[in-house]
């Protein structure tokens, strides 16, 4: 075995245990937030319905929903991280596989998947902007008195 392809070995356990690492933390942060979403969202119900309680507090559930909804849109992205990551792994091995064998039209398609993850994830990353845009709003509505 050459210094390049242990090199490359060597890179591609490292970029193949980051990538573990990447969907065990996606995955987790998905789970809990739609936890704290969904729990969340029953409490402030609740609290809704209680009929003074509820108007008094009007204002400050609806920042709190607002936030509510924020987690759940992080956690929504971070579920399709997960799955971007676990698509991107699949792609490397078919690419792989394509080029030990020699496969054009597999070549191609594996291209053609690429590019459909690059789309999905320019995709994502724009979702990403406008949630921080939103986080702000959130914040400044919560600051005010």
């Amino acid at each position: 075995m050459g210094f390049f392809s242990r090199l490359g070995s060597k890179i591609s356990h490292g970029l193949e245990a980051g990538a573990r690492l990447g969907k065990k933390v996606l995955g987790n942060v998905h789970r809990v937030g739609n936890k704290i979403a969904t729990t969340g969202a029953k409490i402030v119900s609740g609290v809704e319905r209680v009929p003074v309680i509820g108007q008094a507090l009007a204002p400050v559930t609806g920042v709190v929903r607002s936030g509510l909804g924020l987690i759940k849109n992080v956690s929504d992205m971070a579920g399709r991280g997960k799955d971007m990551i676990e698509d991107a792994e699949d792609i490397v091995r078919r690419g792989a596989s394509a080029i030990r064998t020699g496969d054009v039209q597999s070549a191609s398609e594996v291209m053609r998947r690429g590019k459909d993850l690059v789309g999905s994830a320019k995709s994502q990353l724009e979702r990403a902007q406008q949630v921080k845009s939103d986080a702000v709003k959130i914040a400044n509505r919560s600051n005010m008195p």
